[in-house]
């Protein structure tokens, strides 16, 4: 089935698209095409595929179920309105370059809850590279596969799915079994705090209940909130949005200031500074390799 995505203006699905090809946690992931992307997500315990597709000015997206679609909207940030983000943006001299090479982008999620919550703990003191192989070997043992167009995606299982898995059998498919004890503590305490309820709760309860699950720190409770559930109210402590906030601000740049300046929009700075970074590492030539002299 086809069902038509609304989406808030300005919507760019190109700009979509180039992010999810430049973004290292979904590598292989998906199936990306110049306009369309396809996804495998898990409904009722079985694998469903999505497809995301823009058609003229539309967007679309083909898929079993509405629930599926509903998945699919959220995962580009359809409804979003970035006309806050866009007229602060447009007062902040550093930013207004980022906002027009990036124009019409809207915040792209992990595509479920249950995955940023596995993947949160993943990139817990790694680099991003190592992060993504832990989330390659998880979805290799438990993923649910699908064979879309000769190629295998693999469904994050649903979150109460996810929270019946045993830490043992996680640290092993991982590699890692420390890690695998904090994924399956932390799984089971999102678990039982609800997607509903972390979606609607005010965003300091949500935070706070999220702080108080073990092996949940400030990044990772903010990481579930803005990159799970798209919640933009507070900018993730971590160093990576410093640099990259220092690239576009030079020695101007005040965290402090830019939080107060953009309030309940500094997810979607902090977002835009991200991309902008990724997409300046992408376009750096890789460096060349000098012969052996054997």
């Amino acid at each position: 089935m086809q069902y038509a995505i609304a989406t808030s203006q300005p919507f760019s699905f190109a700009q979509s698209v180039a992010f999810i090809r430049r973004f290292p946690a979904v590598q292989g992931d998906y199936l990306v095409e110049d306009n369309a992307v396809t996804a495998a997500v898990a409904i009722a315990g079985k694998p469903v595929a999505i497809t995301l597709r823009s058609v003229g000015s539309n967007l679309v997206v083909e898929t079993m179920s509405e629930r599926a679609a509903r998945i699919a909207a959220d995962f580009v940030g359809a409804s979003d309105d970035i006309a806050p983000f866009y007229a602060i943006a447009e007062t902040d001299a550093p930013m207004r370059p980022v906002v027009r090479s990036l124009y019409g982008l809207h915040h792209v999620r992990f595509l479920t809850l249950g995955e940023i919550a596995v993947y949160s703990v993943m990139m817990q003191r790694a680099p991003i590279n190592v992060a993504a192989a832990y989330k390659r070997r998880f979805l290799e043992r438990f993923g649910l596969p699908i064979a879309i167009k000769r190629h295998t995606l693999r469904a994050m299982p649903e979150l109460a799915d996810l929270a019946a898995i045993e830490a043992a059998e996680i640290g092993e498919a991982i590699g890692h079994g420390k890690k695998g004890e904090r994924i399956a503590g932390v799984v089971q305490g999102v678990a039982a705090l609800g997607e509903e309820w972390l979606r609607e709760a005010p965003y300091a309860e949500a935070r706070d209940a999220l702080l108080e699950l073990p092996g949940i720190g400030p990044f990772s409770a903010a990481a579930i909130l803005l990159r799970g559930l798209g919640r933009m109210d507070e900018l993730p402590p971590h160093s990576n949005f410093e640099e990259a906030g220092r690239a576009v601000y030079g020695e101007r740049f005040d965290a402090g200031a830019i939080a107060k300046r953009y309030g309940t929009s500094i997810g979607y700075w902090a977002f835009y500074v991200m991309a902008a970074s990724g997409r300046s590492r992408m376009a750096k030539p890789a460096p060349r390799r000098l012969r052996s002299a054997a």
